[in-house]
């Protein structure tokens, strides 16, 4: 998980520890306006899901946006954050809006922070304050009036990131700073046409769902904020049996590999091993009504009904292997 922002505070604990999630404390939700649907963009629905993107709807409380403007990383220094993505409410909210039960793909991919550079670059950055600035119209004012002095950082011309498509099937964009009078920020979405659709971005504490690992998209930047952090969160489907394209090919040469691929392969393998637990009991269900079929005492231990379909283990089989290949191949050299 990337770390969140530094103040004089680095612990981000406070005096009394840290906070501990309490859904009424620290949501503050109301349901998106609407839904882009994936026929919107043209596109047929994917075997997961057919919502393609939400409208921006509130998400955290003020609280909560205190918390994760806090620095630190991974749970062991953010466990409120860890906790606030693996709750039930919010899990609920993010599964309901997206049309598929989901969780966090990785403990890396919680809350990923990204934050637009400023003219003050990294310097400006290392000393954003713990409560989000209030982006008044004064305030804007002076910072357009003190941007022309120095040097630019941030081609505004240009979006915040390339064209791509995600790592993950699904992530929760939510909005760290005050956004009430940013021009930009939206995140464009490519239509099957070639043609482009705006989503308009969320304002502070607000979130927008996107299946992202099938919808081409960008982000434009924001022109006039003196402040523009959004956070980033990650998720893969919940049922082991549904289809898990995840690959590490956007995360893998900015990550600390020997975490990254600690993580990668134990969610691999337990989808591995969830799946196998699944089709074991599908063929003791399967023997069980066969003897009870086959024999008037149900006695097990000479069915001579055929449980056992070779080609549809086969089938199975090959499907598990090229999952584990897969899961090889995204940890493959850099620059390959």
């Amino acid at each position: 998980m990337a770390p969140s922002l530094c103040t004089d505070d680095m612990t981000g604990t406070g005096k009394s520890g840290p906070a501990k999630f309490n859904s009424k404390q620290h949501l503050a939700y109301s349901p998106p306006s609407d839904i882009l649907q994936m026929k919107d963009l043209g596109q047929s629905p994917t075997e997961l899901s057919p919502v393609a993107s939400t409208e921006p709807f509130p998400l955290l409380s003020h609280d909560a946006i205190i918390q994760h403007r806090h620095p630190g990383m991974a749970p062991r220094y953010a466990s409120f954050i860890h906790e606030f993505w693996h709750s039930p409410e919010v899990l609920k909210i993010i599964s309901d809006n997206a049309g598929v039960d989901l969780i966090p793909a990785m403990d890396y991919e919680i809350s990923h922070t990204n934050v637009q550079l400023g003219p003050g670059g990294l310097d400006a950055v290392r000393k954003t304050p713990l409560e989000p600035p209030a982006a008044t119209e004064e305030a804007i004012s002076e910072f357009e009036k003190d941007k022309p002095q120095t040097r630019a950082v941030t081609d505004q011309t240009r979006p915040i990131i390339e064209w791509h498509r995600d790592s993950h099937p699904f992530v929760c964009v939510v909005m760290l700073s005050d956004a009430r009078h940013m021009i930009g920020g939206e995140t464009e979405l490519k239509k099957a046409d070639g043609s482009t659709l705006k989503v308009k971005a969320p304002q502070m504490g607000c979130a927008v769902i996107l299946q992202g690992r099938y919808i081409t998209h960008t982000a434009a930047p924001a022109a006039n904020m003196p402040e523009r952090v959004t956070i980033v969160t990650s998720f893969r489907p919940r049922n082991p049996t549904l289809l898990d394209e995840t690959t590490n090919s956007n995360v893998r040469n900015k990550s600390h590999l020997t975490e990254l691929y600690f993580q990668w392969t134990t969610y691999r393998l337990d989808v591995l091993a969830q799946r196998a637990q699944i089709a074991a009991k599908e063929l003791r269900e399967m023997y069980e009504k066969n003897v009870n079929a086959s024999d008037p005492e149900g006695k097990k231990g000479l069915c001579r009904v055929e449980t056992v379909n070779v080609k549809a283990v086969e089938a199975w089989v090959e499907v598990q292997m090229m999952y584990m290949k897969e899961t090889l191949h995204e940890m493959r050299p850099l620059g390959q």
